[in-house]
């Protein structure tokens, strides 16, 4: 699995494969998970400790 994080402007998207997965709103906290299935206690602690 290949795992790309891009900020533009206040947001920050998370690429897994070249699919969106999840985006955040930096200025309000606010966040978008588009493929639930894609987070399991593994790769949720992978994406953070990158």
């Amino acid at each position: 699995m290949a795992f790309k994080k891009e900020t533009k402007d206040n947001e920050l998207y998370i690429f897994m494969n070249g699919k969106l997965i999840y985006k955040k709103w930096l200025l309000t906290g606010e966040s978008k998970v588009f493929d639930i299935m894609a987070y399991d206690k593994y790769t949720l602690s992978s994406i953070n400790e990158k």
